[in-house]
């Protein structure tokens, strides 16, 4: 295993601290990854992204986590005025 496969990145450390169960598999050359964050009103989110590496990959879940998470506050903001 090459050290890209072995460490973790630190955007997916930073989702599993934000509460984001993620799992990442290769699939040939490619990184498959997905994230699911269950929150506390029990609605569910998954995101999911592929790319050649596990940084990429990061990015790619990171950046649509959080637009999961601004677009649930900016609906809750809206749904109070």
């Amino acid at each position: 295993m090459t050290d890209d496969e072995t460490t973790k990145s630190t955007l997916l450390l930073w989702l599993n601290l934000l509460g984001w169960q993620v799992d990442v598999k290769r699939k040939g050359d490619q990184l498959i990854g997905v994230a699911r964050h269950v929150a506390a009103d029990g609605s569910a989110y998954r995101v999911s992204g592929t790319a050649a590496t596990r940084d990429a990959l990061a990015f790619q879940l990171f950046e649509a986590a959080l637009q999961v998470i601004e677009g649930g506050s900016r609906r809750r903001s809206l749904l109070a005025a």
